[in-house]
C-alpha cells in the first residue's frame, strides 16, 4: 500500500501560469505539469491558467484548471501565430480574476509570455511574482525564423527582454547553473535567484510487449523522441545518420513524437530516408508508449545544441537504462565516457563517430546504459523539487506581506499593488508639501 505524499506545513494558494497549450507532452508543459501536481500533492491550492486547449489531455488532479475563453473569431488550436497575443490578452484577465477570487498568494510564471502577464497582474494587486526560467530566448527565439536579417533581428530582440524580465520578478528558478550565471550577468540578485533541476523520471525501465520483441527487425536503431521543433537541431541528426550509414549495415534511424501532422514538419533529406527504407516516424501520444518504444533502441540521441535549457528528454533517456548520445549543449547530468557520449554541437560527423563506436561495442553500450541508470536514480524526484519550490515561495510571500503592512495592506493580509503605489505617491507629495 503506497503512502500518502508529505504534505506542506504552510499550504500557499497559487496561480501557476502557462502561456501555451495544456496539457502536452511537449518538455515545458511536462515540467509545469509534474511541478503542479505535486504542489497540489503536497496540499497547495493550485490555480493552472492556460490557452483554451491542449496537445495531450492527460489525467490531472487536484489541480484546478482555469482555461482562457478568447473571442469567437479566433479559431483554434493549429499554429499559434499572431493570435498568441490576443490569448495572452485574455490571460491577463483570467489570471487578474484567480488572483481577486482566490485571495492568491504567489504567482508562479513560466516561459517569458508568463512573467509578462504576471507583472501586469502583480502592478494590480500586489501579489509577488516567481519567474521560473527555462532558457535564455537570446539562445532560442532565433531559431524560429529563417537565416539573414530576421535572425538577426530576433537575437536581438531576445538579448533585449533577457535583460528585462528576469530582473523584475520578486524571485527567479533556474533550471540550470549555466542558466543562473547568465541570469545574474542580466540583473537578477544572486539572493534572488536559486537553481533547481527538474524532478527524476518516475518508474522503472519498461521491457516492452512480447508483440514488439523484434519491431525494428533486428536493425541497430538511433533513435530520438520529442518534438520537431528547429531548436533540437534534428537536421544534424540526419546528417550525423547519413554519414553512420556509409560505415555500419542497415542502422535504422526512428523518430518518436507527439505530432500527429509530423508529415508536415520533417525536412527533405528525412523524408528521402523515410521512402529509402533507413528512417522511421512513429506517433506515439501516450509517454507509456514511448518509454515502450525507448526500451528497443540501442542508442538515444538528444542532438540539441541549444545552451540555456534542460532537455526532459533526457531526464526520461538517462531513466531507461540505454546509452545516451547528446550535444555538448545540452548536455545536462551527462558526463562525457561514463554516463553516455557528448558531441560537439552541429558536428554531424562529431555525431556519426559516437554512433559507430557504440555500433561497435556492445560492452560499451551496456555499461553506459547501466551508468546511466544509476546516475539517474541517485537524481533528486519531483517531491524533493517540489519542496525547494514551496520554499522559495514562502519566502518571497513573506517578504511581500512585510512590503505591504508599509504601503497598504489588502484583504487577507495582501498588498494591493496600485493602491500601495497610489498610496506611496500621495505620501511623498504630503511630505514635499509640508517641507
Amino acid at each position: 500500500m503506497s503512502r500518502a505524499p508529505a504534505r506542506s506545513a504552510s499550504p500557499q494558494r497559487i496561480a501557476m501560469i502557462a502561456a501555451c497549450p495544456f496539457p502536452s507532452p511537449r518538455g515545458s508543459q511536462v515540467l509545469i505539469r509534474e511541478l503542479a501536481q505535486n504542489l497540489a500533492d503536497r496540499g497547495h491550492a493550485v490555480h493552472l491558467v492556460t490557452y483554451p486547449h491542449g496537445e495531450s489531455l492527460v489525467p490531472i488532479h487536484g489541480i484546478h484548471v482555469h482555461r482562457v475563453r478568447p473571442p469567437g473569431f479566433l479559431s483554434l488550436p493549429g499554429h499559434l501565430g499572431w493570435r498568441r497575443v490576443i490569448l495572452d490578452a485574455w490571460l491577463a484577465v483570467t489570471l487578474y480574476r484567480v488572483v481577486r477570487d482566490q485571495q492568491i498568494d504567489v504567482i508562479h510564471a513560466h516561459n517569458y509570455e508568463g512573467p509578462l502577464v504576471a507583472y501586469l497582474v502583480r502592478w494590480l494587486t500586489g501579489v509577488p511574482v516567481v519567474y521560473h526560467s527555462h532558457n535564455a530566448l537570446s539562445d532560442e527565439l532565433a531559431y524560429y525564423v529563417a537565416p539573414g536579417w530576421r535572425r538577426t533581428v530576433a537575437h536581438r530582440l531576445g538579448r533585449f527582454l533577457d535583460r528585462q524580465i528576469p530582473r523584475r520578478a520578486d524571485f527567479s528558478v533556474a533550471l540550470t547553473p549555466e542558466l543562473e550565471g547568465f541570469l545574474r550577468a542580466h540583473g537578477v540578485a544572486a539572493n534572488r535567484v536559486a537553481v533547481v533541476p527538474p524532478g527524476a523520471a518516475t518508474g522503472v525501465a519498461t521491457e516492452g510487449r512480447a508483440d514488439e520483441a523484434d519491431l525494428f527487425r533486428g536493425r541497430f536503431v538511433v533513435m530520438y523522441t520529442g518534438n520537431l521543433d528547429p531548436y533540437q537541431d534534428l537536421d544534424v541528426l540526419c546528417d550525423g545518420f547519413a554519414r553512420l550509414r556509409q560505415s555500419v549495415a542497415c542502422p535504422l534511424l526512428v523518430l518518436v513524437t507527439h505530432e500527429a501532422n509530423w508529415s508536415e514538419r520533417i525536412s527533405d533529406s528525412l523524408a528521402c530516408a523515410l521512402r529509402e527504407g533507413h528512417a522511421e516516424v512513429i506517433f506515439a501520444p501516450a509517454f507509456s508508449v514511448v518509454r515502450r518504444l525507448m526500451a528497443r533502441a540501442d542508442v538515444l540521441v538528444c542532438p540539441r545544441s541549444s545552451w540555456s535549457g534542460f532537455p526532459i528528454k533526457l531526464v526520461n533517456y538517462l531513466s531507461m537504462g540505454r546509452p545516451v548520445v547528446v550535444a555538448e549543449g545540452s548536455a545536462k547530468a551527462v558526463i562525457d565516457g561514463e554516463t553516455g557520449l557528448v558531441f560537439r554541437n552541429r558536428d554531424a560527423q562529431h555525431l556519426a563517430l559516437a554512433l559507430r563506436r557504440l555500433s561497435d561495442d556492445a560492452a560499451l553500450r551496456t555499461q553506459l546504459g547501466e551508468n546511466a541508470r544509476l546516475a539517474s536514480a541517485k537524481w533528486d524526484g519531483w517531491k524533493q523539487v517540489v519542496i525547494q519550490i514551496e520554499r522559495i515561495f514562502a519566502e518571497v510571500a513573506h517578504r511581500a506581506r512585510a512590503d505591504g503592512a508599509e504601503a497598504g495592506v489588502g484583504r487577507g493580509g495582501k498588498p494591493r499593488g496600485l493602491i500601495a503605489f497610489s498610496r506611496g505617491r500621495i505620501s511623498a507629495a504630503s511630505r514635499r508639501q509640508s517641507g
